[in-house]
């Protein structure tokens, strides 16, 4: 199966280049009520929101023709989709995964899952992700159930993005989960970048927050260039040469363009570049 996932044409670049994808921790959404509870105190809040930094989401789509999603997320047509090959036990392993990527299939709804976070199931929580605890009855009481809610349910507004969702634990770097940090589906780095504070005084900051490159390589099987993604008309040299590789490893490259007769967006295979 392939699921797909829009770019900006730099972040695009980055991305045929690496063959590695990243994901983000929900604090950083562009929708900030994303896995939003009721907490019965402060300390508990803050728990909760301390305990979601300790997951990360990969977003995909199951089409590379939105319109919206091409404004929205492949900077207003300049960019790319990119479909991977998500048949692969990075994508599908439950072992490595909180969400696998065939269990991800994002709900809209306007009814919203009302979840009140107490100490027991915030400390049920806590330990679900760093994977302590291995087995939960699939009931709508447990914390299976309850991390689906958390990860899974978006309201209505957003159901043009046909969203599957992978969301994957980050575990600290301790003996007791040695096997975890060795496995390479959950080794990733995090991008950053030297700031100058005070003249000649810097410090490491991330350059995108929350955001976390992970380094197994997932196989591309399409890419999509933007209505107005010129980078063949203006012979880029370095993407072109990547799109090159990518179609001598069986990836299709395919243009955008509107049909005439429709709103619709439809694809032209590219062969000639």
């Amino acid at each position: 199966m392939i699921l797909y996932k829009y770019y900006s044409f730099s972040c695009g670049k980055l991305a045929l280049e690496s063959e590695n994808l990243g994901f983000r921790t929900p604090n950083f959404f562009n929708d900030p009520f994303e896995a939003s509870v009721i907490c019965s105190d402060q300390e508990i809040e803050t728990s909760f929101n301390e305990i979601l930094k300790n997951v990360v989401i990969l977003s995909l789509t199951r089409t590379p023709l939105n319109a919206l999603m091409w404004a929205h997320y492949g900077e207003e047509h300049k960019g790319f989709v990119i479909g991977y090959d998500v048949d692969d036990q990075f994508f599908k392993c439950k072992t490595n995964n909180l969400i696998p990527i065939q269990q991800g299939n994002v709900i809209y709804t306007k009814t919203k899952p009302i979840i009140n976070i107490s100490e027991f199931f915030l400390n049920e929580l806590d330990n679900h992700i760093k994977g302590l605890v291995s087995e939960f009855e699939d009931d709508k009481y447990s914390t299976k159930s309850l991390v689906s809610y958390l990860f899974l349910n978006k309201d209505t507004i957003w159901s043009y993005e046909e969203e599957v969702r992978l969301v994957k634990p980050i575990i600290d770097g301790t003996t007791e989960h040695e096997q975890f940090l060795n496995n390479p589906f959950n080794q990733h780095s995090i991008p950053s970048r030297e700031k100058e504070i005070m003249p000649g005084c810097f410090k490491i900051e991330e350059e995108t927050p929350g955001l976390k490159i992970y380094s197994y390589p997932v196989k591309i099987k399409e890419v999509y260039l933007g209505y107005r993604n010129d980078c063949i008309k203006n012979q880029d040299e370095k993407v072109i040469k990547l799109l090159r590789n990518l179609r001598i490893k069986g990836c299709q490259v395919y243009s955008i363009s509107n049909d005439k007769t429709s709103w619709d967006l439809i694809k032209r295979e590219l062969n000639d570049f």
